[in-house]
């Protein structure tokens, strides 16, 4: 009697452990297409944000070509921030994993790209808006509590100046050369730090009264 129990008993933990098994499998599997499928889509973004950059600087000819490019390059920041916060969300639960560390790499990059067709388009068809660069540190958890101080302020700034304000965040530490060569010519040395209108550099937490004299909206 004992030992038919015993065999239940083992038969039926051998069969929890071989399903834990497999659902371990799938959630991996799952989430390894799920990353898959949102690295191709940043991928497919990114190609597109160069080809308007080539569009900015050789079609626009126009008042209305002008208002059509402001408004596709507001359309497609719209994109990358919704991806941003699915980012966000993801990173809440796994920070440091590679396939995190590839997505925000990635989701610099179009925010780098935005932020150059922004001044291109500035230039090319004098449209009057503001731009602010936010950095940010990734690893640094001594700059959190700061960081969300800045980044709650900068928020605040942009729901008031709505499209009049170009908002572009970019992490500090990832490795980017592009960035690199940003924080070299600026010399941004420490987070957060913002870089207003391609000029102005403040570092530490700025009230908005204080961004506010080196901008408009």
């Amino acid at each position: 009697m004992q030992s038919d129990i015993l065999i239940k008993t083992t038969f039926i933990t051998v069969v929890v452990f071989v399903l834990g098994i497999l659902v371990g499998i799938w959630l991996d599997n799952a989430r390894l297409e799920d990353i898959k499928e949102r690295l191709a889509f940043m991928d497919i973004e990114w190609n597109d944000a160069r080809l308007q950059s080539v569009l900015y600087q050789n079609f626009i000819n126009s008042t209305e070509s002008c208002e059509n490019a402001i408004n596709s390059n507001l359309d497609f920041n719209e994109k990358i921030y919704k991806e941003g916060i699915e980012i966000e969300r993801r990173e809440n639960v796994n920070k440091f994993t590679p396939e995190i560390m590839s997505e925000k790499r990635r989701y610099a990059l179009l925010q780098l790209q935005f932020w150059l067709n922004s001044i291109n388009l500035k230039e090319s068809c004098k449209a009057n808006y503001s731009s602010i660069v936010y950095f940010y540190s990734f690893f640094d958890e001594n700059a959190k509590i700061n960081q969300k101080i800045q980044s709650t302020i900068l928020s605040d700034l942009k729901e008031e100046c709505g499209n009049q304000l170009i908002l572009i965040p970019l992490p500090f530490d990832l490795n980017i050369s592009t960035i690199e060569f940003i924080k070299s010519n600026y010399k941004i040395n420490s987070t957060p730090s913002i870089l207003i209108n391609e000029r102005t550099v403040l570092e530490g937490i700025q009230n908005k009264e204080k961004i506010l004299e080196y901008m408009s909206c």
